[in-house]
């Protein structure tokens, strides 16, 4: 994807992003997300994936659009230790790590 692709999916992300996630609960825009990102603040990517993880509906389309594979695989091991065992949890990260194991109850009889 070319950069000028690549940075409207990010902003077409960050607007579903606030539209299904922050319900007036914290005052910011789509820009300041993406901006805030690209700080490379820890605290706030955990911040924002929470949200995607817990609010979006359709998690595994936003969180690879907003944040590198770097960080995101490393998030989604911690946030699926942190879950509990969470069907939700588990059916985002195999969706984007290819590790279909995650949800063995969502797998067709062999």
């Amino acid at each position: 994807m070319d950069d000028r692709k690549n940075q409207e999916a990010r902003q077409a992300s960050a607007r579903e992003v606030m539209a299904e996630c922050f319900w007036g609960d914290y005052l910011l825009t789509p820009e300041e997300i993406l901006a805030r990102l690209e700080r490379n603040d820890p605290g706030f990517e955990r911040f924002i994936f929470s949200k995607i993880i817990e609010n979006s509906r359709r998690p595994s389309r936003h969180l690879p659009v907003l944040f590198p594979p770097e960080k995101l695989h490393p998030m989604l091991e911690r946030y699926l230790k942190m879950s509990g065992g969470k069907k939700r949890i588990r059916l985002v990260a195999a969706n984007l790590t290819g590790r279909y194991d995650l949800v063995p109850e969502l797998q067709w009889q062999r």
